[in-house]
């Protein structure tokens, strides 16, 4: 049986990991950004794609 590898005596600070409405909120937006990685994804999933008049 295989043990552990965390220290179950580690405290957990909630605080650390909590995320505010005022923080979403407030945070700016990279449009550009984003619709680079749309684009790039439909780019690369279009060319992994297997055209139709290939397969017949």
């Amino acid at each position: 049986m295989e043990t552990p590898k965390h220290n179950p005596n580690t405290t957990f600070d909630e605080d650390l990991y909590t995320i505010e409405w005022s923080d979403i909120e407030n945070t700016e937006i990279d449009y550009d950004n984003y619709l680079n990685d749309i684009e790039n994804f439909f780019r690369e999933d279009f060319e992994k794609d297997i055209l139709e008049e290939d397969i017949y």
